[in-house]
């Protein structure tokens, strides 16, 4: 029995590395509008609004790319507190960490919990897009702790303290970057409060921090929707690393008969930059 099961096995490895091409008549792609909108208190009410590409679609940074990517000529608006503020269709960067966005208002995001939002995009098409959400309260950064190794001293950790409200079920983002708030993440991840039989929560790092080094700690403390379609996009890229995966759907909480995907949200987190040092 054992015999049969490795020639099997071999047999199986053999036919892997046997290659053919084989082509396949894929159904036409119908790109859909994509929205991403973040409100950050303070700072101006501001929107992305794209079209999503084929899984094959070759982007590329062309000379058309953005004329191609980005979804001019809409109207949008964003209402709050019995205002409405109208976004204009009109290029715009945030520096650190870099940010682009096509569509910008005038008014200022207010910070206020509670406070409702409503999105309405209408398209050139005719198309429309609705979206809301409210602001959530901030959750501060208690306090950070540099450990260096007791056995290897030249090695520091690094843990993050937060105090969550465990009267209700809260969501939440770590980031954490070496160097530049630009670097690639060293720690990039989604949990609940659910995890936690304490009010107290910790981030750790390994000990893997020399002294010199600066650490951006961000905590951001975001909605049940943001945490649904944040986890859904990882799902999509990590299946899409996965010849034999199904794809996943995005989960976005916007909708309307432009067929739209995407999310509308509040950006909410504490901040603090440490530098290591004994």
């Amino acid at each position: 029995m054992p015999h049969l099961f490795w020639i099997a096995a071999i047999a199986m490895l053999a036919s892997c590395n046997l290659s053919q091409d084989v082509e396949i008549d894929l159904p036409e792609y119908n790109r859909q509008p994509v929205v991403e909108c973040y409100l950050e208190p303070g700072k101006p009410f501001r929107l992305l609004l794209t079209r999503s590409y084929a899984f094959f679609d070759t982007i590329g940074l062309s000379s058309n790319f953005l004329q191609n990517a980005l979804l001019e000529g809409a109207f949008v608006t964003i209402s709050y507190d019995g205002k409405t503020d109208t976004l204009k269709n009109q290029l715009t960067l945030d520096p650190s960490p870099i940010k682009v966005f096509n569509y910008a208002g005038e008014n200022i995001v207010p910070g206020t919990p509670g406070t409702s939002f409503e999105l309405y995009i209408r398209l050139p098409d005719g198309g429309e897009i609705r979206g809301n959400t409210a602001m959530i309260p901030v959750v501060p950064i208690d306090s950070i702790v540099v450990e260096f190794n007791p056995e290897l001293d030249s090695l520091a950790r690094m843990l993050t303290y937060i105090t969550d409200d465990q009267e209700q079920d809260n969501f939440y983002r770590r980031l954490l970057n070496y160097g530049s708030l630009d670097s690639f993440p060293d720690q990039d991840f989604l949990v609940t409060d659910r995890f936690s039989q304490t009010a107290s929560i910790a981030f750790g790092t390994g000990y893997e921090l020399k002294e010199g080094d600066t650490v951006f700690n961000t905590i951001f403390h975001v909605t049940r929707d943001y945490y649904d379609f944040k986890e859904s996009v990882d799902l999509a890229v990590i299946g899409n690393l996965n010849p034999f995966a199904q794809p996943s759907p995005i989960k976005s909480n916007v909708s309307g008969s432009a067929n739209p995907v995407g999310i509308f949200t509040v950006l909410i987190y504490d901040r603090d930059t440490t530098i290591i040092m004994k």
